[in-house]
């Protein structure tokens, strides 16, 4: 027994015990853990995502490039023999405006309506070509890249379209729905235009951007 007065000394104090240490540590321990833990997961999540966003401007940039490398590329020009009515703007239109396409490459126009292709070559913009202030067609040659062919006949003036099953209906025709396909073998940017003037000046027009074709060391 301890002396009198020692019992007394220890009143209100905490008593410690070995058991009651390792229950701490313990504790302890298993905070540090979900701390780690914790951080693990976080630093988990930002990989991630630092993975998933360079994943996807790979894919992005991979696209692009498939997009720029495209040997064969289809346009529509007019929107469809369905829009196709008169004074209908609707069917005034050729999409893509921007069209891109490997040098060597092709270019379909997928004529939908009274239209004609007109390409010209670098260096001319919508704003050089000389629209007459009455007539159908523009016709203007200069610089001109590729003719298309003419839905109302020719050439030569005069040569008339390819009749249809129903004289009212000149859209059932292949004057009015067909395909021309031009090659594109050097690089540049070219202006394509409807030479019909209404469609033009409704801004019936696009540009065929030709990539120059390199070697893959390059």
């Amino acid at each position: 027994m301890p002396p009198d007065g020692v019992l007394w000394a220890f009143v209100g104090a905490a008593v410690s015990s070995p058991q009651r240490g390792l229950e701490t540590m313990s504790l302890m321990s298993l905070q540090t853990s979900d701390a780690e833990e914790d951080q693990m997961k976080r630093w988990t999540l930002s990989i991630m995502g630092v993975v998933t966003f360079v994943g996807i401007g790979l894919t992005a940039s991979s696209a692009m490039a498939d997009h720029d490398d495209r040997l064969s590329v289809s346009v529509a020009f007019g929107r469809g023999l369905n829009t196709a009515q008169p004074g209908n703007s609707v069917n005034h239109v050729a999409l893509p405006k921007k069209i891109k396409v490997k040098e060597g490459g092709v270019v379909h126009f997928l004529v939908a309506g009274f239209h004609q292709v007109f390409v010209y070559k670098p260096g001319t913009r919508p704003q050089d070509i000389a629209v007459p202030a009455a007539g159908t067609f523009i016709d203007n040659l200069d610089n001109l890249f590729y003719l298309g062919i003419n839905p109302a006949g020719g050439p030569p003036p005069g040569t008339p379209p390819t009749p249809t099953l129903d004289p009212t209906r000149d859209d059932r025709s292949n004057a009015m729905n067909r395909v021309e396909s031009v090659a594109f073998t050097e690089p540049g940017t070219y202006l394509v235009i409807c030479n019909v003037r209404g469609h033009f000046n409704d801004g019936m027009f696009a540009v065929v951007k030709v990539k120059e074709d390199k070697d893959d060391d390059d």
